[in-house]
């Protein structure tokens, strides 16, 4: 196997341009969604549950990231969790695969939190009206987080249908088996 293309979101892109993109992706996803579902389901919204909010937001990146490992099913054994903290308090979960993983197998398991948890938050949205712009929050907020796993799969989209994902140290690593 050698090395297709070694890809690594932070530094090809930079922590400037992710977050002002996904800054920008909450502000559009929030206000598109709920300009559609309130046209559609015309309510009055209820803010007697904010708490419930608040734990959605706190709750939703270790969701996404469980969602992630979920979807990792006969790989458990080689995945790695580390918690680093980041800007001197946002804890970030790591994952880290050991193995090797299949090109299609990785996309699935990169757009399994954005099938698996904003389908649910549309889903609660329609059976919920009263509670859309709380929902709404919490889909943009989502989306935003979802913008890295997306920017991956735009790369490995175009990798060869035989490709394998490695992580390293470095970022992904797309390999190819040699030509014999």
């Amino acid at each position: 196997m050698h090395c297709w293309k070694t890809i690594n979101i932070k530094t090809e892109y930079g922590s400037t341009w992710l977050t002002i993109v996904t800054i920008a992706i909450f502000v559009i996803i929030f206000s598109f969604s709920f300009t559609l579902f309130s046209r559609i389901h015309p309510s009055f919204y209820q803010d007697d549950f904010l708490w419930i909010l608040i734990l959605g937001m706190l709750a939703l990146y270790p969701l996404h990231k469980l969602t992630h490992y979920f979807s990792l099913f006969g790989y458990h054994k080689s995945v790695k969790l580390r918690i680093r903290i980041e800007y001197l308090f946002i804890p970030i979960i790591q994952m880290r695969i050991k193995k090797e993983i299949p090109k299609n197998r990785y996309i699935f398991t990169l757009l399994a939190p954005v099938i698996a948890i904003n389908g649910g938050l549309l889903l609660l949205i329609v059976v919920f009206p009263q509670f859309t712009h709380f929902l709404c929050l919490l889909l943009s907020y989502h989306c935003s987080i979802c913008l890295i796993d997306i920017l991956y799969v735009k790369n490995l989209i175009a990798a060869p249908k035989n490709a394998v994902i490695e992580e390293t140290p470095k970022g992904y690593e797309i390999l190819v088996p040699t030509n014999v």
